[in-house]
């Protein structure tokens, strides 16, 4: 009898093991930029103040460095990419940008789109867009936090934000964050 009940505990255990997670795997889904992404944009979505409806065009800028506004690095291009592909898969009319070149700013240095207007209405009546999508980062030792805000382009009203920390630990994001090969 003893035996069954030790033997019991001992597979219970094995299970439990099995099934737990390490402080190290919570961290473990972001250091992959898309689902970084991705889950951005669920937050976004699920803290809302005024909903959009899939009828609204969305705006998606690309992401800028806290530090110098008028720059971005592949990080802030490959974020606001994979943002305006998720609020798309989730249904949402996301205007591509790169096809409307007269009202984007891609400088010398090909450092990203900048929308050339800072004042939102004109952004809205030009594209007829309900909500542009704003964000920023910056680089820490080993981590980069992105602060990301879904605008009403008429109101100026932040209708939605979400601060998120994405750690690194692969080259690839410093090659990101630097512009610089990750080799």
């Amino acid at each position: 009898m003893q035996l069954r009940i030790l033997f019991i505990l001992i597979i219970i255990s094995i299970f439990s093991i099995g099934c737990s997670t390490s402080p190290n795997q919570a961290f473990k889904p972001d250091n992959n930029l898309v689902t970084a992404s991705y889950r951005i944009v669920d937050h976004l979505e699920d803290n809302m103040i005024a909903h959009l409806t899939y009828d609204d065009l969305i705006i998606v800028a690309s992401f800028v460095d806290v530090s110098d506004l008028k720059k971005s690095t592949p990080f802030g291009r490959i974020m606001a990419e994979q943002i305006g592909s998720r609020f798309s898969q989730k249904g949402y009319k996301v205007i591509e940008m790169k096809l409307r070149q007269h009202s984007i700013f891609v400088d010398s240095e090909n450092n990203g789109e900048f929308l050339l207007s800072r004042n939102l209405k004109d952004i809205s009546l030009n594209h007829n867009a309900s909500a542009v999508v704003v964000g920023t980062y910056t680089p820490a030792y080993d981590k980069v936090y992105v602060s990301t805000r879904i605008v009403d382009p008429n109101s100026s009203i932040i209708l939605a934000s979400y601060d998120h920390m994405i750690p690194f630990h692969y080259k690839d994001m410093n090659a990101l964050i630097r512009n610089t090969k990750p080799y």
